[in-house]
């Protein structure tokens, strides 16, 4: 019975009828939490809900770990959650349940522009139930909900300052993580190769330069999460000229 939920199969593909099916349960799942935080819960029944659904993203993600090691198959070099999707997935519940704009507001900007992208295109091989696809799919579908609910329900806002710092951060955490890369002979945060598959890495250019390129995808990108923060700024001055 174990079989289905741990034996590879390799059987996933990019935009085939699985990927839609993931894909839509995520937005559908996300959108009706959103809705229930913001008009069925109270102040705690939400931040105690929250910070469960986005504690079983943790636990999906370290469970793998443990799992593996348990078993004796676990590869350093693939298996830590030193990518930045499961990074932000182990922090997540703190910032639901703390209420930590700070990190709240860092991570927005990588969750949002970087890491939900993710499930446009993944970076999947297992297709369900392998444990594998549903932890891909848990860890992605909890952080785009927490990015979300910190602005929908608890009302934080950002700024050119908040984006600024996540650009900073973001850089100190690759600084960190490139060392790791090497000594396991890993590729973490892909900064050493381009993920498998079809992915929007593939329009960067090659390693190494795609780094480079990436930096500016990452102002670009920042930028565009900020502009529904500043609409109402921008109208104003639509407005005066």
């Amino acid at each position: 019975m174990t079989d289905i939920f741990f034996h590879d199969n390799g059987n996933f593909t990019n935009f085939g009828i699985e990927h839609g099916i993931a894909f839509w349960s995520c937005i559908i799942f996300i959108f009706y939490i959103l809705y229930l935080g913001k008009n069925s819960w109270d102040a705690q029944t939400g931040r105690l809900f929250i910070t469960l659904i986005c504690g079983f993203g943790a636990f999906m993600q370290l469970f793998k770990v443990f799992y593996k090691l348990e078993v004796g198959i676990l590869n350093p070099a693939t298996d830590f959650p030193l990518h930045l999707c499961n990074i932000m997935t182990i922090i997540m519940p703190f910032i639901m349940w703390y209420k930590w704009r700070f990190m709240w507001a860092i991570t927005f900007f990588w969750i949002m522009a970087g890491c939900a992208q993710s499930i446009f295109t993944p970076t999947l091989t297992e297709s369900l139930p392998h444990y594998e696809a549903v932890r891909y799919w848990s860890v992605h579908a909890v952080i785009i909900l927490g990015a979300l609910y910190g602005w929908y329900v608890y009302g934080w806002q950002l700024t050119w300052r908040d984006a600024a710092k996540s650009i900073v951060s973001i850089n100190v955490l690759a600084v960190l993580i490139y060392p790791i890369n090497l000594a396991l002979g890993a590729n973490y945060m892909y900064l050493n190769a381009k993920p498998p598959g079809k992915t929007f890495y593939d329009l960067l250019g090659p390693w190494p330069e795609y780094i480079i390129t990436l930096e500016f995808v990452v102002i670009l990108a920042f930028a565009i999460v900020l502009i529904p923060f500043y609409s109402y700024r921008i109208k104003s001055l639509l407005k005066v000229t």
